[in-house]
């Protein structure tokens, strides 16, 4: 009976050399980021003993914050898998300010809460990592 609806671009713009969605989009740029390791420092009061480290950044009316949780001799691990007496170090890159906050740490994921400042600092969340507000579901 009539049409072929398979040949050609029949209903597409794109058959005229340009694309309409290109000229709206932006490029999604990344606002905040964390990692986590664990290392055996070699000289200290912890020589020898497993810490815990989580980094972090995250941009904040368009300053740089950067983010250092490390666990600590006072750190002890919970019945349910937290660090306690996480030494976190918020330092603005732009101006050099430095904060000091205490955080709890979960010894699996790596993720920092700072009660404090209502922050988490998460290496397990998509794209990289989250450092930001944190959400208690």
């Amino acid at each position: 009976m009539g049409y072929n609806y398979n040949k050609g671009n029949y209903g597409n713009n794109n058959n005229r050399g340009y694309n309409n969605n290109a000229q709206h989009q932006k490029k999604v740029v990344k606002h905040s980021g964390a990692k986590t390791t664990k290392y055996f420092p070699t000289t200290g009061p912890n020589k020898g003993i497993e810490q815990h480290l989580t980094t972090g950044w995250k941009l904040a009316n368009r300053e740089l914050i950067a983010i250092k949780c490390v666990t600590t001799q006072k750190s002890k691990l919970s019945d349910k898998g937290w660090l306690g007496s996480v030494a976190c170090t918020l330092t603005n890159t732009k101006t050099g300010i430095q904060a000091f906050h205490w955080g709890t740490m979960e010894a699996k994921t790596g993720k920092v809460v700072i009660d404090a400042l209502a922050m988490v600092v998460n290496p397990k969340a998509k794209n990289g990592g989250y450092a930001g507000t944190f959400i208690n579901k």
